[in-house]
């Protein structure tokens, strides 16, 4: 089997993957339980395959048939910034603007 991922979808996902902890240290609150926060992850990994997928297929017309490789690549990112990056900035992020 051949995995193959086009260039420019998958790169711009791994850029918005970088700052994918942000997001979702935007639209998540601190008391959510640890099994909330990582299917708020999964879905933002969707939401950004999504997205990026959308404008690919906008610009050149052409559909790329790897989205589930691409939803996973989002996923890994992001988790892979947050643990090695953006944990503590993340965090303070997500407690300053969640509701108290």
């Amino acid at each position: 089997m051949d995995i193959t991922l086009p260039a420019i979808p998958a790169g711009v996902l791994v850029l918005l993957g970088l700052v994918a902890p942000y997001a979702q240290a935007l639209l998540q609150h601190p008391d959510w339980t640890p099994t909330a926060k990582k299917i708020a992850s999964v879905a933002l990994a969707f939401v950004l395959t999504g997205v990026v997928l959308v404008f690919y297929y906008v610009y050149t017309g052409d559909t790329v048939p790897a989205w589930p490789t691409l939803v996973l690549l989002a996923w890994a990112v992001a988790q892979a910034s947050y643990a090695m990056v953006t944990k503590p900035s993340a965090s303070k992020l997500e407690s300053r603007t969640s509701r108290q």
